[in-house]
């Protein structure tokens, strides 16, 4: 099961500028700050996690979208008793736009392989974003469709 992790910060403007260019929300907010990200996403923040923690878990239902700030993930996919590591990710990358966009159901796991900090967008902050941001639905489908071929 994915760690728990209940601590959860607000984003700070360094953080808020990084989760716009992952996010692509310059062209809609580009002032884009931590006090405007508190505001459009109330109920998202910053979660801290120790190296080995499990960020998601293959399997689990979930439809929040991860933007890692910094750290490192490492990304697996397990079939029957076997396991391959399918994706590396950094800052800047962004996790469960698969189980976003389908069924809300992970396709794979995420596990901090260096301790990291990631912003938890919940899923119910997303409806106004992927309704206005037409380039970021496009953007999350075409990631989604990448790692799942």
């Amino acid at each position: 099961m994915a760690s728990a992790n209940p601590l959860r910060e607000p984003a700070g403007d360094a953080e808020a500028a990084l989760i716009a260019r992952a996010l692509r929300l310059e062209s809609f907010f580009p002032e884009f700050n931590g006090e405007l990200c508190g505001k459009l996403f109330p109920r998202s923040g910053v979660g801290r996690y120790a190296a080995g923690d499990y960020i998601i878990e293959q399997g689990e239902a979930g439809r929040d979208l991860f933007v890692l700030l910094d750290g490192g993930v490492s990304v697996t996919v397990s079939m029957g008793s076997a396991a391959a590591q399918v994706a590396v990710l950094g800052p800047e990358s962004l996790l469960g736009e698969v189980a976003l966009l389908r069924d809300g159901t992970r396709t794979a796991s995420a596990v901090a392989s260096v301790p990291t900090r990631a912003f938890r967008l919940m899923f119910e902050d997303m409806g106004y974003v992927l309704q206005n941001n037409p380039e970021l639905a496009a953007h999350l489908q075409g990631l989604a469709k990448q790692r799942t071929a």
